[in-house]
């Protein structure tokens, strides 16, 4: 709540002292207190006409909740995960991890809203049972749909947005939306533009559905995958290739959080001297965040085959050291030598070494979960939001 700032009045002169004494009143009281009476009667025709949540005080609107997606280091940077009720944009070149965050999110959304429908319109129709698995998708309860030409795409997905069942869906991806008058046209023939004008005419049509939708009491979320593309005769600083994203400059300004992603491959000789691919190291840049502010960018590392030692398997998370390193600033992981304790809520507990802790907090996924949502929650606190807010972020630990 913003604080109310009132000035001491100057001392009175003798020529103040028979002028007619009068309130200290600031701007926005003095207005609310002379438009009181037109202010009502514009509420009262407002409610009638289009009901009660049209109009609102500021501090009536709260953060929304987020849908997380699983990695640590993301949902601490954004507060718990992607936010609902919102557009949320992945970008990035190509195996930079977008669809398989995506993919990671699908999942928690099944497993946080289990009566709802998560969906996923899958315009390039390269969805993957097997790595959509391997992310946490129940790929049986899952409803993909896969349109065949941009329009059909487009309403799909608005009718999708304005059914009560659905709570996510993705969109993989807008980079892949063709017109219908280019499908149906030579190869020869120019479309200048059409793709763009499709995209910011789609999300138009999604965020007022969606406004629409949250004013019933119906919190579905989008979340779109767009590919970065070489932008012809662009400028970009020495070294690097200058970068532009299908749907135009308009693009950007409909999202709530949008993040771009990298990866890094990281191989191993095995047994036989061959280069196998062992990890995926992702990087993140969170580009735009209405919804808070604090850290920007974060790295996390994905497995991409089987580790024995740390009970992991392809397409898994190692974050449990960074979860642990996070800990150990906040002074919830403390000691030395062969004695640590870790303490948060409810749980506390002594390991002889880091790799112990490690293995504790991947033999017992509760205590992991609980001590993400635990340092996700600090981090809300020191961003100064609302104890309600916190709290929800908390629910989700039983510790």
């Amino acid at each position: 709540m913003a604080t109310r700032i009132v000035r001491t009045p100057a001392p009175a002169t003798p020529a103040a002292k028979t002028a007619p004494k009068r309130r200290n009143v600031t701007p926005a009281s003095a207005a609310r207190e002379l438009g009181s009476d037109e202010l009502k009667a514009l509420r009262a025709s407002v409610v009638k006409r289009y009901g009660s949540d049209l109009l609102k005080r500021g501090n009536d609107i709260h953060q929304p909740h987020r849908i997380p997606t699983g990695i640590f280091t993301f949902d601490y940077c954004t507060l718990g995960g992607i936010p609902q009720s919102r557009i949320t944009m992945f970008h990035g070149a190509k195996h930079s991890g977008k669809s398989s965050a995506a993919d990671r999110t699908l999942g928690n959304a099944q497993t946080s809203q289990p009566e709802k429908q998560a969906v996923k319109v899958d315009i390039e129709a390269t969805h993957d049972e097997v790595w959509s698995e391997k992310q946490g998708v129940d790929t049986e309860a899952l409803l993909v749909v896969q349109p065949e030409s941009g329009e059909q795409a487009v309403d799909l997905t608005v009718g999708l947005i304005e059914t009560l069942d659905v709570s996510l869906i993705v969109v993989d991806s807008l980079a892949a939306l063709v017109p219908l008058k280019e499908l149906e046209s030579s190869a020869e023939d120019a479309h200048v533009g059409q793709a763009a004008r499709m995209i910011t005419s789609m999300l138009r049509k999604v965020t007022a559905s969606l406004v629409k939708e949250k004013r019933r009491g119906h919190m579905v979320t989008i979340l779109v995958i767009n590919q970065e593309r070489s932008k012809i005769g662009g400028w970009a600083p020495a070294g690097q290739e200058p970068l532009s994203l299908p749907g135009g400059k308009a693009l950007g300004h409909f999202t709530s959080l949008e993040c771009k992603f990298k990866n890094k491959e990281i191989k191993d000789r095995d047994s036989e001297g061959f280069d196998t691919l062992s990890a995926n190291e992702h990087a993140f840049t969170i580009v735009k965040n209405k919804c808070n502010g604090g850290m920007r960018t974060g790295e996390y590392r994905m497995l991409r085959r089987d580790d024995p030692e740390l009970g992991l398997l392809e397409g898994d998370i190692d974050d449990a050291a960074s979860m642990l390193a996070f800990a150990k600033k906040l002074g919830w992981y403390t000691g030395g030598g062969q004695s640590w304790t870790l303490a948060f809520g409810n749980y506390s507990a002594t390991f002889r070494n880091l790799a112990e802790a490690v293995h504790t907090l991947y033999e017992n996924r509760e205590i992991h979960w609980a001590l993400r949502c635990h340092l996700v929650a600090h981090n809300a606190e020191m961003q100064k939001q609302k104890t309600d807010y916190i709290q929800y972020i908390l629910s989700g630990s039983s510790l």
